[in-house]
């Protein structure tokens, strides 16, 4: 990372921006939905609210940072005004891991929030808590309509017909490159790479063009999963965890072995750079863009918002942003969706978690949704939200904040795109980053990696699944 004051201010902004480190462990309890669990939907107090005598007060914890946690308390306010039964507390928990592990914890202390925002891999495990009221609950018991709600966005928290959490802020991987890059290594700025092949075809363009490397890879195992779920083939069995419990992963297969033999060659033959996904070097893919060190990378959209700030303030560096889809398979799938969501806790009062519905409903409407898409760069996860004026301006004005809602609605619609659901998401993440460790580091073939991969996660479910009976 450069070591300029400027460069360590873009280090801070994109790194509070970006998704925050992606790290769930396994929690206990009995035999749990998902899958085959078969939890019963529950019941959702939602006439509570209307026979409080007083204001409830509720608490939401969630993990946004800077000009994320600054639109969500714009929109609570705005809720407050509109709704005095309710008083909200907005408690930052500063990243997903740390959300989650506190109320892991607060599963024995009784410290739990009424409504917490918990990222896109904790379904299952959320689920296994116990401890939750299913939102599907809420809306047969409310009457509340979700025909507008993107069906992708719907479709990767819903097990057994249950939809479980509120979906909130929605992301998915997108190509970020400067396109003053490509233009100097000869290439059209507004064709990006689609595949995998053409990005390696434009990455020796820009290297031969002057650049260090043509592309930045940050060591995700995100991109496994995205890229299997591009190629319309499942991560794990039994129907990606939503058949019936996930018990064996199957990310060894060809699309998986494509990704792992790309990601080996890009760096054996010097056209990647890479940089881990975690601490202060998460966002080094991104700078990388900014100092000229390569040309393209792949993050997530999260980001975005923070990064035009930066470029747009001047300090950019002669850089002119460009955003395209993640390239990968295409017209089998689609990418899955990311971010988090909002989930209520059982342990609440009746009158608190009616005002928690209450508040997630707010936060989802159409016009709340507009305008947490506009100010933070997250996919609005409604139609009628996209199909808004201040939506609608905003991507006439910047095009590059509409690739992620488009890649996401016209993906295809099948149990790849709908996404894994994991019990030990993290363990398995963690085996996966580690494979490709032992790639790039200790030589070891990428056919080889992937298998060991494989292997251990087989490993991580069956002791996931053991432990808590499943």
């Amino acid at each position: 990372m450069s070591h300029s004051s400027r460069s360590s201010r873009l280090v801070r902004l994109i790194a509070l921006a970006a998704a925050g480190a992606l790290a769930l462990a396994a929690c206990n309890g009995g035999d749990s939905g998902g899958g085959g669990g078969g939890t019963a939907k529950g019941t959702c107090p939602v006439d509570a609210l209307d026979k409080a005598g007083e204001p409830v007060e509720i608490t939401l914890w969630h993990s946004m940072n800077r000009a994320n946690e600054e639109v969500l308390a714009k929109l609570v306010d705005e809720y407050q005004a509109q709704q005095p039964k309710v008083k909200v507390q907005l408690i930052n928990q500063t990243s997903y891991q740390d959300t989650f592990e506190k109320f892991k914890a607060g599963l024995s202390s009784g410290d739990l929030p009424d409504l917490v925002q918990i990222e896109d891999t904790g379904t299952q495990q959320m689920i296994d808590t116990q401890a939750i009221t299913p939102v599907q609950a809420c809306i047969d018991a409310d009457g509340y309509k979700t025909s507008d709600y993107l069906t992708r966005v719907l479709d990767y928290y819903t097990v057994e017909d249950t939809l479980w959490p509120m979906p909130f802020n929605v992301s998915n991987p997108v190509l970020y490159y400067d396109e003053n890059a490509f233009t100097a290594a000869g290439l059209d700025p507004e064709d990006p790479p689609k595949t995998l092949d053409e990005v390696t075809t434009y990455a020796e363009r820009i290297k031969a063009a002057g650049y260090e490397y043509g592309y930045g890879l940050k060591l995700d195992p995100w991109w496994i999963e995205q890229e299997s779920a591009k190629g319309g083939v499942t991560f794990v069995n039994n129907g990606n965890g939503r058949d019936a419990r996930a018990t064996k992963a199957t990310f060894d297969n060809e699309v998986g072995q494509q990704v792992f033999a790309w990601m080996d060659a890009m760096v054996d033959d010097g056209l990647a750079v890479t940089n881990s996904a975690d601490g202060p070097s998460a966002v080094n893919n991104l700078l990388a863009i900014r100092s000229k060190k390569v040309g393209m990378t792949v993050d997530t959209s999260a980001a975005l918002g923070t990064i035009s700030q930066v470029l747009s303030s001047g300090e950019g560096g002669g850089v002119k942003l460009g955003v395209g889809p993640m390239p990968g398979p295409t017209g089998k799938g689609g990418v899955l969706v990311g971010g988090a969501a909002l989930y209520i806790s059982a342990k609440s009062s009746a009158a608190k978690q009616a005002a928690a519905w209450d508040l997630a409903k707010f936060l989802t409407s159409s016009q709340s949704q507009a305008i947490w898409a506009a100010g933070t760069g997250y996919v609005p996860i409604r139609e009628s939200a996209a199909e808004s004026q201040v939506i609608e301006e905003l991507w006439v004005r910047e095009p590059g904040y509409k690739v992620a809602y488009d890649q996401l609605v016209t993906g295809v619609e099948n149990v790849a795109t709908a996404g894994p659901v994991i019990g030990p998401y993290q363990a398995i993440r963690d085996v996966v980053l580690a494979a490709e460790q032992r790639m790039f580091t200790q030589g070891t073939s990428s056919d080889d990696a992937l298998t060991d991969a494989q292997r251990a996660a087989n490993e991580a479910l069956a002791e996931y699944n053991e432990r808590i009976g499943a």
